[in-house]
């Protein structure tokens, strides 16, 4: 179960951490995936990038609510 963060009296969203860890895994993957011309075979390389990026988020979202 997710709970609000509470930040010196400021409760903010759960979803956060949850943002921040794809954001995490999201940078060295993107690096990688450009680095070896892997976006060539997407029709457009910036939605690749933010599906890829929502990917993200929903597995770390699992990891969150397994944990």
């Amino acid at each position: 179960m997710l709970h609000e963060i509470d930040l010196g009296g400021v409760l903010l969203p759960p979803l956060i951490p949850v943002l921040l860890v794809a954001l995490l895994m999201f940078w060295p993957l993107n690096r990688l995936i450009s680095r070896f011309d892997g976006y060539r075979f997407a029709w457009h390389p910036a939605l690749a990038g933010l599906c890829l990026y929502v990917i993200l988020c929903a597995l770390s979202l699992a990891l969150f609510l397994v944990i």
